[in-house]
C-alpha cells in the first residue's frame, strides 16, 4: 500500500538549507537533512497475477479520464481503472474497477480497452461494461515506463511498486561536480530526492471506434495503431486485431515527452522543452514535421483549427518555473509561431470546444474563457470555478467531463452564459484492504 509521507516544516527548510565547506579543489562537504527513500520491490508475476474485475469501490487518486461509448474511464494512478456509467451525465453510476498495479495510460478501440500494467499491455473486453474481461497481455513492451531508466526499477523479475521513506542526517564528501544527478542524490545506497517525483508514465483518439481522452493522454490511438509513451520514445502497437495488439516498432522522440494529442493526420507530443509536431498520414511510420521549442515546463497541448493550445506549469519533476498558457499558430506546420502568452497559476489539462477554451489551473480551479480572439483570452474569462483543483478535462457534446483532486465533475456548458454543475463523484478514502 502506497505511504503518504508528511513531513515537519523544519525538515523542509533544512533540505533547503545546505551549507557546502569545501574541503579541497574537488571535494565539497556537505551537512543537510535530505528526504531518503529506498524502493519496494514486487515480482512480476505477482504484478499480472493481481488483474482483476472488482466491485465498484471509492474513487482515490485520479490521473487519467477517457470517455468511450457512454462510459468513463478512470485511471486511479498505480492501481486500476474505475469504470463509470456515463449515459446520464447528470446521474453517473460507478459499476466496477478493474484492478491493474501500475495502472497509468489507458485507450479504447471499438469493444477493446488497451491499459499498461507497468511494462506490459493488458486488453479488455468492454462490449458489456457490466461484464468486462481480461483478453490480451502483451510483455514487456514499456520497458522505461518510469521517470528512471528501467535498469533502476527492475532487478531480477522484480518491479519497484513504491518507495519506503527514511529521514536521515548524514554529512559526506561528494565530488562537487558530480554531486547531484535526476532530482536528488544517492546516500548510502538509498536515493534522495526534494521531493518525490510525480512523473508517471502519463488518449486521445482519431479514428472509426476510437474513444477520447483528455489533454493530458500517453496513450492514443490513429487508425490501426496504438501510440504510447515509454521514457523518452513512442511505442507503436499494431490492432489491427483489437483483441491482439502485436508489438510493431519504437520511435525515439527525445527527453521529457509527456502526452500526446492526435488532430487529424498529424500528431502533437507535448515534451518538457517543447512540442513536437508529426506527420501521421502513414500511421505506422509517423515522422517528425517539426519542433516548437519552449523553456523547461510541464505540457500538455491541445489543437484547434490552425492554434495549438500549449500550458506551461512550475514543478520539481519539470524544473520550470513558468505558469501560463501559450497559443501557438501552426497554419504552418514548418514554423509554429508563438502568438500570445497568458501568465496562469499552475495549469495543468486543458480543453478546447468551439469558442469554449477550460484550463485546469491548480489551485485557481477551472477556468472557462472564450478564446474566439486569441489576443484577448485573458479578458474574456466565462466562469471560473474555485475550492477546486482541477487535473484534466474532456469537453464533448456540451458537457465538460473533469478530474480533480477532489473527484469527477460534470459540467452542462451548452449556453455559455450558463454554465452549469451536474453533477459529482466526490474523493473517498479507500477501505484498509483496498
Amino acid at each position: 500500500m502506497k505511504k503518504t509521507i508528511k513531513l515537519p516544516l523544519f525538515y523542509f527548510l533544512a533540505f533547503l538549507g545546505i551549507t557546502f565547506l569545501s574541503s579541497c579543489e574537488d571535494q565539497c562537504e556537505q551537512e543537510s537533512v535530505y528526504y531518503l527513500y529506498q524502493p519496494i520491490f514486487e515480482t512480476v508475476e505477482v504484478i499480472r497475477e493481481s488483474v482483476e474485475i472488482k466491485e465498484p469501490r471509492p474513487i482515490n487518486n485520479l490521473g487519467k479520464i477517457y470517455f468511450k461509448d457512454g462510459y468513463l474511464y478512470l485511471n486511479e494512478v498505480d492501481k486500476g481503472i474505475h469504470v463509470i456509467d456515463n449515459r446520464d451525465p447528470a446521474n453517473p453510476q460507478k459499476i466496477a474497477f478493474i484492478n491493474i498495479l501500475g495502472n497509468f495510460s489507458l485507450a479504447a478501440k471499438d469493444h477493446v480497452l488497451y491499459a499498461n500494467s507497468y511494462m506490459d499491455l493488458l486488453s479488455f473486453d468492454i462490449s458489456n461494461p457490466n461484464d468486462i474481461k481480461e483478453i490480451d497481455r502483451l510483455e514487456e513492451v514499456f520497458m522505461n515506463y518510469s521517470y528512471y531508466s528501467s535498469s533502476f526499477y527492475q532487478n531480477e523479475r522484480q518491479v519497484v511498486v513504491d518507495w519506503e521513506f527514511v529521514e536521515e542526517r548524514t554529512i559526506r564528501e561528494l565530488d562537487c561536480k558530480n554531486a547531484y544527478g535526476h532530482d536528488g542524490m544517492v546516500i548510502d545506497g538509498m536515493y534522495a530526492f526534494s521531493s518525490m517525483s510525480e512523473a508517471r508514465v502519463s488518449g486521445n483518439g482519431t479514428g472509426t471506434g476510437v474513444g477520447t481522452g483528455g489533454s493530458m493522454a500517453t496513450f492514443t490511438i490513429y487508425d490501426e495503431f496504438l501510440y504510447g509513451i515509454d521514457n523518452d520514445n513512442i511505442i507503436l502497437a499494431n490492432i489491427s486485431n483489437v483483441e491482439m495488439p502485436a508489438l510493431h516498432s519504437k520511435i525515439r522522440v527525445g527527453w521529457g515527452i509527456e502526452t500526446l494529442f492526435p488532430y487529424g493526420d498529424k500528431l502533437f507530443i507535448g515534451a518538457n522543452d517543447g512540442m513536437y509536431i508529426y506527420d501521421n498520414e502513414e500511421p505506422s511510420n509517423p515522422q517528425l514535421i517539426s519542433k516548437y521549442q519552449h523553456i523547461n515546463s510541464c505540457d500538455p497541448v491541445v489543437v484547434q483549427g490552425d492554434y495549438a493550445y500549449v500550458t506551461l506549469r512550475s514543478s520539481t519533476q519539470c524544473q520550470g518555473f513558468s505558469n501560463q498558457l501559450e497559443v501557438v499558430d501552426i497554419s504552418d506546420l514548418q514554423t509554429p509561431t508563438l502568438v500570445k502568452e497568458y501568465p496562469m497559476y499552475n495549469p495543468h489539462g486543458l480543453g478546447i470546444d468551439g469558442n469554449a477554451l477550460f484550463i485546469c489551473d491548480g489551485q485557481a480551479g477551472l477556468k472557462i474563457y472564450n478564446a474566439e480572439n486569441i489576443n484577448q483570452i485573458s479578458n474574456n474569462l466565462i466562469k471560473q470555478y474555485r475550492n477546486i483543483n482541477p487535473i484534466d478535462v474532456i469537453p464533448l457534446g456540451n458537457v465538460l467531463m473533469m478530474i480533480s483532486e477532489q473527484g469527477l465533475h460534470q459540467y452542462d456548458y451548452s449556453n455559455l452564459e450558463d454554465i452549469k454543475l451536474i453533477s459529482s463523484i466526490l474523493i473517498e478514502e479507500p477501505n484498509a484492504e483496498q
